[in-house]
C-alpha cells in the first residue's frame, strides 16, 4: 500500500503511527514531521521469507528427531506464525484509516502551537507595560530642527562642540605639502651648518623634513625641527639600535621597545637641555652601544665554550661595559703540563680616554708581523662575531708555527720543497721525490688546541699518533720520522706498481732457513712479493738511501724460489734467490724499442717521444708513484713462470717437447709437445694410427687470470666422415680447455695428468672409431639407412638414428670411471622428446663396455627401436582403487629391462610378461612367471597368466601362422621329433641359417648380412632351437643380454619335438630368410588347434613389429558397440591381463559372497549359481580381451531374455572392463544374490545406462555406480563397493541431466536405500559435506516421498525402478543452480 501524502514534505507510513506526534517544544515554529514508517507490502514479504525459512529449516531437522518432538516443533511453529499473522490482520485494518489519523493529530498539533504563541505574547507584553515602561519619559519637540530637517533636507543647528569634534579641518593640498617639506629641508641643511656636528655623525640624509644620522654597527636616528627659529631645539622621531647577534640572536631584537622607548626620552631630554645636543646625543648612543657589543661578545663566548669549544677557550675577565679577556692554546688545561705551559690571551675592551673609539683588541703575548693581511683580519672585530676573531687570532699564530717548522726542513734539506697553504693552516712536506700531492706529509696546526696534526694517505694512526706526539714535544724530530716514512712510501709505491697484477705483498716473510740463507741478509727495508698463481716464486725489493738526497731511494730486486710446506704449520725454505741484472730497465726500454720497429707506424706505445697521439697530462705525481720496471719483473715472471713449471713437469714424466717457445711477434708462449706417451689398454695398431694422425699438440695459456691452459691437437685423415659443418676439412683441430685449480700452482702435474687423461680417451674411442671405419663398407644396408653419423670431435662420437634420424645416441670415454660413457637424446623434429632407449641405456652401456662395437650397438638400437616405441606407450602411472585396498595404489604396467633386447612387463605386481627383441623385425614373447631353467616352477612374486598363449597366437599375421604347427592334445610331456623328419627340416634350414654366423675364412670383421657374432649364436642350432627356442635359448650365451647363460630345459629330459613348441615350418616368413619365402616340406603335419596348457605360455611366441603395436597401443575394445565401451581405452594386452585378474578376483570373491560354485570341467571357465540364476564367466573365445557372462535361469520362463541380454552385456562393459577394480565385481555380485524382484529393476536400470537414447522421455540418463565415486556422501571411502544388501538394499546411481545446448551437464550422486520388508524406495540420510548445496538432495527427495504415497507397494512387487523413473522423469534443478 503506498504512503499517504499529507503535507510537502510529511508522508505518513502505511503502517500507521504508533502514537500521536510530540508537542513541539517553546519557541519553535514548525510542527516535528511523523516517524518515519515502513511499507506494508515490505512487512508482508519480510513475514513471509520468515515463514518459509522456518519451514525449509523444520523439513531439514524433523527427520532426525522422534515423533513426538516432530509434533510439538510443528504445533509452535504454528502457534508462532498465527500470533504473527493476526496482529498483520489488526494492522491492516486500522491502516484504513490512518490517514485520517494522522491528519487530525497534524491540525491538533499546529493548534497547541498557536495557542502557546498567543499566550506567551500577552505575557511578555504584560511584563513589559510593568517593568520597563514606568519611568519612561519622551523629550520635548524638536519642531525648528524638524522643520529644517523636512524643508531643506539638512541639519544647521549642529552644535559647534560636536562639529569641531566630529567633523575634521580640510586637509591641505599635495603642492602645499610639497613646499612645506622643502622648506623644512632648508631649515635643516642651514641648521646642520651652523651646528657643531661629531665627525661620527657625518653619514646623514636629509629628506621629507627630516635628518636620518646613521652610524653602522650601532644606531640610527631620526630628527627634525618643529620651527625655523633658531633657539627650536631637535625632536627625535625616531631610533633604531644596529647591533646585531648573527650566531646567538636567531634574528631577533637585542633591544626591548620599552628600553628603547626609555633610551628615546633619555636622548630627547638631552637634546632639550644641552648646549651641544648632537654630540650629547652620539656620546649617549655610542656608549650604550659599545656596552651593548661588549655583552653579545660575551654571551657567544659563553655559547662558544658551551657547544663547540668547550675548555679550549676561557673567559679569563668580563667586566660590564668596560672589557673582556679571553684566554686560548691553555696546554695546561689541554692536558700537556710538561714544561712551561704557555697561555695566549685577547683583550676587548672599551677606550675610556677616548670613548668615541670603537671596541679595541689586543693580543698577549702580541701576533707577529708574518703577514700584513693576517694581522689585519685578527685586529677587528666590526664583524662583532667572537669564534672569528678567535680564529684570525689563532690563524696567524698558526702560520708563525709552520714557519718556524719549515725552517727546520730547510736546515735539513737546502732543496726543500715544502710550502705552506694559508686557507688552512698546512705545511706541505714530499716525502719521496718526485712526490705526488697525495704521497706528501701534510701537517696540519690545530685552531682550537694548537697541535700539530700530520696526516698522510694509506698510512697507519698510530703512526700518525707518534708523529703527532714527537713533533708536538720537540719539532726537530721531525727529521727522523721524514726518514722512516721514506721507506714506507716507497713499499706503498711498489705494492700499488703490482696491485692490479696477481700477486701478494708482505713485508716479511718466515723461512726455516733465514739466518744461513742469503736472504737473511738483506737490508731491513725489503718488500716480498708472491706471485698468486705460483705461490712457489717471490720478488724482494731492496730499498737504501741515496747518499746526499734525503728524498730519494735506490732499489734492487731478487727472485726466491721457496719450498711448499707439506702441511700449513710448517714455514717453507728458500731455495734459490738470484739479483736481477741491474740495467733492467733499459732492457725494458730495449724491448719497447724493438716491438715499436715491428710493429711499424700502425701501433704507436705509449713510451714513443714520436706518437702520433699524446697522452694528456696526469696529475703530479701519478706516473711518478708507479714502479713501471718492478711491474715488468712481475709480468714477465707471471708470464714465463707457469711455462716452466709445465715444462719441468714434461720433462720429469718422459714427454719429449720443444721447450717455451713465443708466438706471435713476442705476444705469447707455447709448448709443443714431440710425441705423446703410449695409453695403456690401446693396441699397438691403433696407437701407431693415432700417432700418425697426429699433426701438432700445443700448450698454451689464456683467460684474464692465465688459470685456463687450452691444449690444441690437429689432426689429419680422420676415418669417418661426419654431417657437421665444422668437420669438413683435411685436418680437424681439437681443443682440451684444463682450468688450473686454485689449490695447485699453474703448470703442475695436475694439467698433465688431466691431458693424459683426456689423450687416453681419445685413444680409447678412436680404437672403436677405427673398427668402425672398417665395418662401414660392409655394413648391412638397413643399417647403412637406419644410422648417420653426426659428430666426431676425436672426444664424443654423435650417432642419429631411425627412420627420421630423430634420435641421437653420443659416446665417449670417462677417465674417472675408466668405461664408455652413453647418452641419448633427440634432435630435429624430435627435439625436446624423450628417446625411446633411454629405459635400456644402463643395459646398453654395459654391453658396449663388454664389447665395445658400434656395428653391435646399432644393430642391437634397430632391432629395439620399435618394440621399445610401443612398450613405452604402456601406462605406468599408479591407480588407487584397483583392488580392496582402496588406499593403495597399484602400478599398471612396470617396464623392468633385464638386457639391451629382454624386457620384462609387470603387470599389477602380478602377471610377467618377457619380450625379447629379435633380428628380422619380430620379437618373442612369454610368461615370464615361469621359471627360465624349469617349466615346472613358478618365479616367486609372479602368477602365470592363463590363457596368453592363445591370445599371443591372435597376433601372428598369417604368413606367421602357417609356420606355427599344433600342439599335442596329450598332456604328457611333448616327444622328440622323428629322425627322418628332422633330417628333411635341417637340409631345407641349414643354408638359411649360415648368414647367421661367422664364416671362418673371412677375412673381413663382419659378413656382408649378419651383425656380429657376439649378438648372434655362431653355432647351428639343434632342431630344439630352430625358430621358436627353448626360454633359455631365446639368445645365446654370447647375447648382449648376458644373463641366460644355463642350458635349456630338454637338456635334462627329452627335446620337444616343433610341433610340440607351437611351431609351424610350412611358410617361412623374412623371419626364417631374407631372401623371400620358400615350399613347405611335403612331409609336415598340417596346422591344428592349440589346445590349453598349463605350461604352454612358456614357450616364447614371435609377433612382428607391427603386430607388437597392435598388441601395445591403446586400442578400442574389438565386438563392442562404440557406445557401449567404456572412455578408458586400453592395449590388448592390457586388456587381455585385467580379464584375466578379474577372473582370478571372481573366485576369491565368490566364496566371501557366499555364492554356490560350480565344478567345471573346461579350463578358465568359472561357473557358479545363486538362488535364481546360474552363470559362467569365461573370456570371449574370439578375442580374449573381455570377460563374458553368460547366465540361464534356475526356473524356466522367470526370466525373458531381454534382460539376461542386459546383465550379461552390463557384466561385459561395466563391470569387468578397464579399468578392471576389483570392488565392481564385489558390488555385482552382491547384485546377482538379491531377489529375483530386486534383481530385475536392477536390470531394467542398467538397460537404461546401456541404452540411454530408448528412454527419450527422461530429463536424466543414469548410470549405476557400483563403487563409491569421490562426489558422493561421505559414507565410506571413494572406491568401496556402493552395493550393500542386507535387510535393507544400500545402492548409489549418478544422474546426469540431457541438456541440448552444448555445456557441462550437471551430475548428482543419488544415494537410495530401499526398505525390503515395507517395500519403499527412499533417499539414504546420509550427512552432507558443510560446502555442498543442499537443493538437489532435498528435491531428490521430496520427489522419492511423493511417489511413496502416491504409489504405495503391494506385496511381492519392487518399486526401486519405477521410482527411479519417476525420479528421473520429474526431476528439475532450478536455472543457473548447481547441485
Amino acid at each position: 500500500m503506498p504512503p499517504v501524502q499529507l503535507e510537502t514534505n510529511q508522508l505518513a507510513p502505511a503502517c500507521g503511527p504508533t502514537s500521536g506526534p510530540p508537542h513541539p517544544a517553546p519557541g519553535t515554529g514548525a510542527p516535528v514531521p511523523g516517524t518515519p514508517g515502513v511499507r506494508l507490502s515490505m512487512l508482508i514479504d519480510f513475514l513471509l521469507q520468515r515463514t518459509y525459512h522456518e519451514i525449509t529449516v523444520l523439513a531439514d531437522l524433523l527427520p532426525r528427531k522422534t515423533d513426538m518432538e516432530r509434533k510439538i516443533e510443528i504445533v509452535q511453529f504454528a502457534s508462532r506464525t498465527r500470533q504473527l499473522f493476526v496482529r498483520l490482520l489488526a494492522l491492516v485494518k486500522w491502516a484504513s484509516n490512518a490517514g485520517k489519523v494522522e491528519k487530525c493529530a497534524v491540525i491538533s498539533g499546529f493548534l497547541d502551537q498557536q495557542i502557546f504563541l498567543f499566550v506567551d505574547t500577552a505575557d511578555r507584553l504584560a511584563s513589559l507595560a510593568r517593568d520597563a515602561l514606568v519611568h519612561a519619559r519622551l523629550p520635548s519637540f524638536a519642531i525648528p530642527f524638524a522643520i529644517d530637517v523636512l524643508t531643506t533636507g539638512s541639519y544647521p543647528r549642529l552644535p559647534t562642540c560636536i562639529r569641531d569634534k566630529i567633523i575634521p579641518p580640510d586637509p591641505i593640498t599635495k603642492t602645499e605639502k610639497q613646499a612645506t617639506l622643502h622648506q623644512l629641508n632648508q631649515i635643516l641643511r642651514h641648521r646642520l651648518v651652523t651646528t657643531d656636528l661629531p665627525p661620527q655623525l657625518a653619514n646623514l640624509t636629509v629628506a621629507n623634513g627630516r635628518v636620518k644620522f646613521r652610524v653602522d654597527g650601532e644606531f640610527e636616528a631620526t630628527l627634525t625641527v618643529m620651527g625655523d627659529a633658531a633657539d627650536i631645539p631637535w625632536r627625535l622621531l625616531k631610533l633604531e639600535i644596529l647591533v646585531e647577534d648573527k650566531e646567538t640572536g636567531d634574528g631577533r631584537a637585542l633591544v626591548h621597545s620599552m628600553q628603547i622607548n626609555f633610551i628615546h626620552q633619555l636622548v630627547q631630554s638631552r637634546l632639550f637641555a644641552d648646549e651641544k645636543p648632537l654630540q650629547d646625543m652620539y656620546n649617549c648612543l655610542h656608549s650604550f652601544c659599545l656596552s651593548l657589543q661588549l655583552e653579545v661578545l660575551h654571551s657567544q663566548t659563553l655559547m662558544l665554550i658551551r657547544e663547540r669549544w668547550g675548555d679550549l677557550v676561557q673567559v679569563e675577565r668580563y667586566i660590564a661595559g668596560k672589557c673582556l679577556t679571553l684566554s686560548v692554546w691553555n696546554q695546561q688545561v689541554l692536558g700537556r703540563r710538561t714544561g712551561t705551559a704557555s697561555i695566549h690571551k685577547v683583550h676587548i675592551r672599551i677606550d675610556e680616554n677616548d670613548v668615541s673609539k670603537p671596541l679595541q683588541i689586543s693580543h698577549e703575548p702580541p701576533l707577529p708581523a708574518c703577514d700584513s693581511k693576517l694581522m689585519e683580519r685578527a685586529m677587528k672585530i666590526d664583524h662583532l662575531s667572537v669564534e672569528k676573531l678567535l680564529i684570525d687570532s689563532v690563524h696567524a699564530r698558526c702560520h708563525q708555527k709552520l714557519q718556524e717548522l719549515k725552517a727546520i726542513l730547510k736546515n735539513f734539506n737546502p732543496n726543500d720543497n715544502s710550502f705552506i697553504e694559508t686557507a688552512l693552516p698546512t705545511l706541505v712536506v714530499p716525502i719521496l721525490e718526485p712526490c705526488g700531492r697525495s704521497e706528501c706529509l701534510h701537517i696540519f696546526v690545530d685552531l682550537h688546541s694548537g697541535m700539530f696534526h700530520p696526516m698522510l694517505y694509506g698510512i697507519d694512526q698510530t703512526i700518525l699518533d707518534d708523529i703527532e706526539k714527537s713533533i708536538n714535544d720537540d719539532m726537530k724530530r721531525i727529521i727522523a720520522w721524514l726518514q722512516q716514512l721514506k721507506f714506507w712510501l716507497g713499499q706503498q709505491r711498489c705494492k700499488q706498481s703490482v696491485k692490479h697484477l696477481p700477486t701478494t705483498c708482505m713485508e716479511a716473510l718466515h723461512l726455516a732457513n733465514s739466518l744461513s740463507h742469503p736472504v737473511g741478509s738483506l737490508s731491513k727495508h725489503k718488500l716480498f712479493i708472491r706471485l698468486t698463481r705460483l705461490p712457489q716464486y717471490y720478488i724482494v725489493v731492496e730499498m737504501f738511501e741515496v747518499p746526499h738526497s734525503p728524498t730519494e731511494l735506490q732499489y734492487k730486486y731478487h727472485f726466491l724460489s721457496v719450498s711448499q710446506p707439506e702441511c700449513d704449520d710448517t714455514p717453507p725454505m728458500a731455495l734459490l734467490m738470484q739479483q736481477f741484472k741491474p740495467n733492467i730497465e733499459e732492457l725494458v726500454l730495449d724491448a719497447r724499442h724493438v716491438k715499436q720497429v715491428k710493429s711499424g707506424d700502425k701501433r704507436k706505445l705509449s713510451g714513443d717521444q714520436n706518437a702520433v697521439e699524446p697522452k694528456k697530462p696526469k696529475r703530479c705525481g701519478e706516473v711518478c708513484a708507479f714502479n713501471k720496471v718492478l711491474a715488468h719483473l712481475v709480468a714477465m715472471c707471471d708470464t714465463n713462470m707457469p711455462f716452466i713449471g709445465l715444462r719441468c713437469e714434461f720433462s720429469n714424466m718422459g714427454i719429449p717437447h720443444q721447450g717455451v717457445q713465443i708466438e706471435g711477434n713476442g705476444c705469447s708462449h707455447a709448448i709443443r709437445l714431440l710425441k705423446i706417451p703410449p695409453c695403456k689398454g690401446i693396441c699397438e695398431e691403433t696407437q701407431r694410427a693415432l700417432e700418425r694422425s697426429l699433426l701438432d699438440c700445443t700448450f698454451r695459456l689464456q683467460g684474464r687470470n692465465n688459470r685456463t691452459w687450452t691444449a690444441e691437437l690437429v689432426f689429419a685423415n680422420c676415418p669417418l666422415n661426419s654431417i657437421s659443418s665444422k668437420e669438413q676439412g683435411a685436418t680437424r683441430h681439437v681443443y682440451l680447455v684444463y682450468e688450473n685449480p686454485l689449490s695447485e700452482p699453474v703448470g703442475g702435474r695436475k694439467i698433465v695428468e688431466m691431458f693424459l687423461n683426456d689423450w687416453n680417451s681419445i685413444a680409447r674411442l678412436y680404437d672403436c672409431v677405427l673398427e668402425f671405419a672398417r665395418s662401414l663398407p660392409e655394413i648391412p644396408p638397413n643399417l647403412n639407412h637406419f644410422s648417420e653419423i653426426r659428430v666426431y670431435n676425436y672426444r664424443k662420437l654423435v650417432l642419429c638414428y631411425g627412420t627420421t634420424k630423430g634420435s641421437s645416441i653420443s659416446i665417449q670415454w670417462n677417465s674417472s670411471q675408466q668405461k664408455f660413457h652413453i647418452s641419448l637424446g633427440t634432435v630435429g623434429p624430435n627435439s625436446g622428446c624423450s628417446n625411446c632407449h633411454n629405459i635400456i641405456l644402463h643395459q646398453l652401456q654395459e654391453i658396449f663396455n663388454r664389447t665395445p662395437n658400434v656395428v653391435l650397438l646399432l644393430q642391437v638400437l634397430f632391432d629395439t627401436q620399435a618394440p621399445l616405441n610401443a612398450i613405452n606407450k604402456l601406462p605406468t602411472v599408479p591407480m588407487l582403487g584397483l583392488t580392496q585396498r582402496t588406499n593403495t595404489a597399484y602400478q599398471c604396467f612396470s617396464i623392468l629391462p633385464q638386457s639391451p633386447t629382454h624386457i620384462r612387463l609387470a603387470f599389477r605386481n602380478m602377471y610377467c610378461i618377457d619380450i625379447y627383441c629379435r633380428s628380422r623385425g619380430v620379437v618373442a614373447i612369454r610368461d615370464g612367471a615361469y621359471s627360465l631353467f624349469d617349466n615346472s616352477k613358478i618365479i616367486e612374486g609372479f602368477y602365470p597368466a592363463p590363457g596368453l598363449k592363445t591370445f599371443l597366437n591372435m597376433f601372428v599375421d598369417s604368413n606367421q601362422d602357417a609356420r606355427r604347427s599344433s600342439v599335442n592334445e596329450d598332456d604328457n610331456p611333448p616327444s622328440p621329433i622323428g629322425g627322418d623328419m628332422m633330417d628333411s627340416l635341417m637340409s631345407q634350414l641349414q643354408p638359411q641359417q649360415q648368414p647367421y654366423g661367422k664364416q671362418p675364412a673371412t677375412s673381413g670383421p663382419y659378413p656382408l648380412t649378419s651383425p656380429p657374432s657376439s649378438y648372434h649364436n655362431t653355432v647351428t642350432p639343434s632342431p630344439s632351437m630352430i625358430l621358436a627356442q627353448s626360454p633359455v635359448n631365446i639368445h645365446s650365451a654370447n647375447s648382449p643380454s648376458g644373463a641366460l647363460r644355463a642350458p635349456s630345459p630338454a637338456s635334462f629330459g627329452p627335446n620337444p619335438s616343433p610341433s610340440s613348441l607351437g611351431i609351424s615350418l610350412g611358410q617361412p616368413s623374412n623371419f626364417v630368410s631374407p631372401h623371400g619365402s620358400q615350399t613347405v616340406p611335403s612331409n609336415m603335419p598340417p596346422p591344428r588347434k592349440l589346445p590349453q596348457r598349463s605350461w604352454a605360455a612358456s614357450i616364447p611366441t614371435v609377433l612382428t613389429h607391427s603386430a607388437l603395436h597392435v598388441l601395445l597401443l591403446p586400442s578400442p575394445t574389438p565386438g563392442l558397440v562404440p557406445g557401449l565401451a567404456g572412455s578408458y581405452l586400453c592395449s590388448p594386452l592390457e586388456r587381455f591381463l585385467g580379464s584375466v585378474i578379474m577372473r582370478r578376483h571372481l573366485q576369491r570373491i565368490i566364496q566371501q559372497e557366499l555364492l554356490q560354485l560350480i565344478n567345471s570341467s573346461e579350463p578358465g571357465v568359472i561357473m557358479f549359481k545363486t538362488d535364481a540364476l546360474k552363470c559362467r564367466v569365461a573370456l570371449n573365445p574370439s578375442t580374449y580381451q573381455t570377460l563374458q557372462l553368460k547366465v540361464t535361469p534356475e526356473i524356466t520362463g522367470s526370466w525373458i531374455p531381454d534382460e539376461l541380454q542386459v546383465l550379461e552385456k552390463f557384466f561385459e562393459t561395466r563391470v569387468v572392463g578397464p579399468p578392471f577394480k576389483a570392488n565392481t565385481l564385489i558390488a555385482f555380485t552382491r547384485l546377482l544374490g538379491a531377489s529375483t524382484n530386486i534383481l530385475r529393476d536392477c536390470v531394467r536400470i542398467m538397460k537404461l545406462e546401456l541404452f540411454p537414447d530408448q528412454a527419450t522421455q527422461l530429463k536424466w540418463n543414469v548410470q549405476f555406480c557400483l563403487t563409491i565415486p569421490p562426489s558422493a556422501p561421505p559414507i565410506a571411502p571413494p572406491g568401496t563397493p556402493a552395493v550393500v544388501l542386507k535387510s535393507k538394499m544400500l545402492f548409489f546411481l549418478q544422474l546426469t541431466q540431457k541438456t541440448s545446448v552444448p555445456q557441462e551437464p550437471i551430475s548428482i550422486i543419488v544415494p537410495i536405500i530401499y526398505d525390503m520388508s515395507s517395500g519403499t524406495t527412499q533417499q539414504a540420510d546420509i550427512p552432507r559435506q558443510q560446502n555442498s548445496s543442499g537443493a538437489a538432495p532435498l528435491m531428490v527427495s521430496n520427489i522419492l516421498k511423493r511417489f511413496t504415497e502416491l504409489h504405495p507397494s503391494r506385496p511381492g512387487e519392487c518399486t526401486i525402478f519405477p521410482a527411479v523413473h519417476d525420479l528421473m522423469a520429474n526431476l528439475t534443478l532450478p536455472p543457473g543452480g548447481r547441485p
